[in-house]
């Protein structure tokens, strides 16, 4: 079997995602999924790794994978770079889960859970205004949650604080608005929920110390990228000062960057998100590290319904799984059969591959951006004269 086009679709009421479609001279296709910045990384999927992957056998996933990397490693990898070979890594799973007839956690090696715990990052969406609900109705969006079974929020109410300063300090007033929101949602559902506290990466290392002794008596469940996670000895600080755990984070990619992280023992939870660390191949990969360390994953999962499926299919073998994030505004209907989500937990679909594809309605749409490549190239920065490759 081998690869005879690469396929990126956009949608205009979608600018942040974009889905990889990779049709093979079998019949086979698998599907992925990317966001945010999908230019960037449709650019480099037609203009570099698609002439690399033409002609090659897509269950070849590993050698490929290593292949990628090392062509992209030339000039730097962790940005584009890696989100592009994510997202070719994700279809290329879903094309060996098919071609074997299971479900990718299968393929994986198996379950290590029935079920998969989740969260809701409150993103506002469509009929969703969980971003301003949390500022504006902190205990009422929990309690709606609640309801849902869901028992887990993240909210990051003091990113607005921020901008003024450029993250160099917070007044007393904007202080006490943002631990506000979690002191209202302790006085109305008490520990029934958890609540995570997303960071941005806005703040210095004296503002993140205050802000996190200012929630102590609320029990975040964690802190995450409060700091920019780019230096260990400021998290390592940070984490002294502070009872709270740490999450870290979605920001770093493979396991390259994860750990130093895991061996300077600064995190309480490893936040990967299988569209940026490096797809499928690698998510378990660090997943394995992390278990080497006994640190659970609470992945990154503010995607789209094809990630909702992916991470639900990784979330459901990785053994040292605490709970997956997710955005009820972005479970979606441009796929043929949405995730099933039941009273807090997510569950892997049993349909080999990833478990969905794209709808034959969405597909049809004459208004979609679509991008083909099918041509073939040699290409290595390891041998000749690279300036001189076409």
């Amino acid at each position: 079997m081998k690869i005879t086009k690469l396929e990126t679709i956009k949608a205009p009421e979608h600018p942040q995602f974009m889905w990889l479609r990779i049709h093979t001279d079998e019949g086979f296709i698998g599907l992925g999924e990317t966001r945010p910045r999908p230019d960037s990384v449709r650019t480099l999927i037609h203009e570099v790794l698609s002439g690399m992957l033409i002609g090659k056998d897509p269950c070849e996933i590993e050698g490929l994978w290593n292949e990628m990397f090392r062509a992209l490693n030339f000039h730097g990898w962790a940005g584009t770079e890696i989100r592009a070979v994510s997202l070719i890594d994700m279809s290329l799973w879903d094309i060996l889960g098919r071609v074997c007839g299971q479900p990718l956690y299968r393929i994986l090696g198996g379950k290590s859970r029935s079920a998969v715990p989740i969260y809701n990052t409150c993103v506002g969406f469509g009929s969703y205004d969980d971003r301003n609900r949390f500022l504006e109705d902190p205990a009422g969006l929990a309690q709606e949650l609640l309801s849902e079974g869901i028992r887990g929020m993240k909210i990051w109410p003091f990113d607005d604080a921020s901008t003024a300063t450029r993250g160099n300090s917070i007044d007393r007033e904007e202080l006490k608005k943002g631990v506000a929101v979690f002191e209202k949602i302790r006085r109305a559902v008490g520990d029934e929920m958890e609540i995570a506290l997303e960071g941005h990466g806005c703040w210095n290392l004296p503002t993140a110390i205050k802000i996190a002794r200012a929630l102590e008596p609320y029990r975040p469940w964690w802190l995450e990228d409060i700091i920019p996670n780019d230096n260990i000895a400021a998290l390592l600080q940070l984490r002294a000062a502070t009872s709270i755990p740490l999450g870290i984070s979605e920001r770093l990619f493979t396991r390259y960057q994860l750990l130093p992280v895991l061996q300077n023992g600064v995190a309480d939870f490893i936040i990967s998100d299988v569209c940026w660390v490096g797809g499928v191949t690698e998510f378990r990969k660090v997943a394995a590290l992390a278990a080497t360390y006994q640190i659970p994953m609470a992945p990154h999962n503010c995607g789209g319904p094809v990630q909702m499926h992916v991470s639900a299919q990784v979330c459901t073998h990785v053994p040292n799984l605490t709970v997956l994030e997710t955005v009820r505004a972005f479970h979606g209907s441009i796929i043929a059969n949405p995730a099933r989500i039941e009273n807090g937990h997510v569950y892997a679909s049993e349909t080999p591959g990833i478990g969905t594809e794209l709808s034959p309605e969405f597909l049809g749409r004459p208004d979609l951006s679509v991008q083909v490549s099918e041509a073939a190239r040699q290409f290595s920065f390891a041998s000749g004269d690279p300036w001189k490759n076409k």
